[in-house]
């Protein structure tokens, strides 16, 4: 066939064990904030972008 899907290869990884250790990890007192501020950095540049695209657009067909 054309797009034969290739053998899933086992991870060295055991997915319940990192689950267990993710819920076993305590966070630091900021690390929310931080989290928070790095998504906003990062997402805030792209949404402005996109939308900046779609008022070009909109202004290029209805006023221009």
């Amino acid at each position: 066939m054309l797009f034969r899907r290739r053998p899933q290869e086992k991870p060295d990884y055991d997915i319940e064990e990192v689950k267990k250790k993710l819920r076993e990890t305590e966070f630091e007192k900021n690390d929310t904030t931080a989290l928070i501020i790095a998504a906003l950095i990062t997402i805030i540049p792209v949404v402005l972008l996109m939308i900046a695209a779609i008022v070009g657009v909109l202004w290029l067909i209805f006023i221009r």
